[in-house]
């Protein structure tokens, strides 16, 4: 499975190793808050969801990446592409523990999930959700070219729908070689 190197991160597939590191993620408030599961998760729960990242990753070849700060080594949240059955589509995604908010960390992350989904999976369009006064996420979205498309009901919650198809990618060799 591959590996992307950013100028600040590494990311590499999820590991069952990561365990640890995610439960203590997954425990903040702050972190868990606009997720569709948006209480602070214990680490039978935490257990539960890196399960479900791993099948994704058996399943269709794809998913969450560890997200790991290379000052550090640390683990510092996941990002990745997910297949959502009931839209159809792909779904990129991106979690940071809050330590890491303001820096850019998501932004980098998501353009070189990107940039793997359109040029190495070939993907014709990915979407992203967030929740509306998610307004952290819906930046990263607009910075990294995506459009919103409208709100929609999924999972009894309201998203904003975001879009971005391979003919609109700007950053397609960011990243990849």
């Amino acid at each position: 499975m591959t590996t992307i190197e950013t100028p600040r991160l590494l990311l590499r597939p999820i590991a069952q190793t990561d365990l640890d590191d995610l439960a203590q993620i997954y425990r903040a408030p702050e972190v868990m808050r606009y997720r569709l599961f948006s209480q602070p998760a214990s680490f039978k729960q935490t257990q539960k969801f890196l399960a479900s990242y791993l099948s994704h990753w058996e399943q269709h070849g794809f998913g969450r990446w560890a997200t790991i700060y290379k000052a550090s080594q640390q683990l510092i949240g996941h990002c990745g592409l997910e297949y959502i059955a009931t839209l159809d589509e792909v779904e990129v995604n991106y979690l940071l523990s809050s330590k890491y908010w303001g820096q850019g960390l998501a932004t980098e992350s998501a353009i070189a999930i990107v940039s793997y989904g359109f040029k190495i999976l070939q993907f014709e369009r990915l979407i992203a959700l967030a929740k509306p006064e998610n307004l952290a996420s819906v930046r990263v979205m607009e910075k990294i070219g995506m459009q919103f498309h409208k709100n929609i009901q999924l999972y009894e919650m309201e998203w904003a729908f975001y879009t971005i198809k391979r003919d609109q990618w700007q950053y397609s060799n960011s990243f990849m070689s």
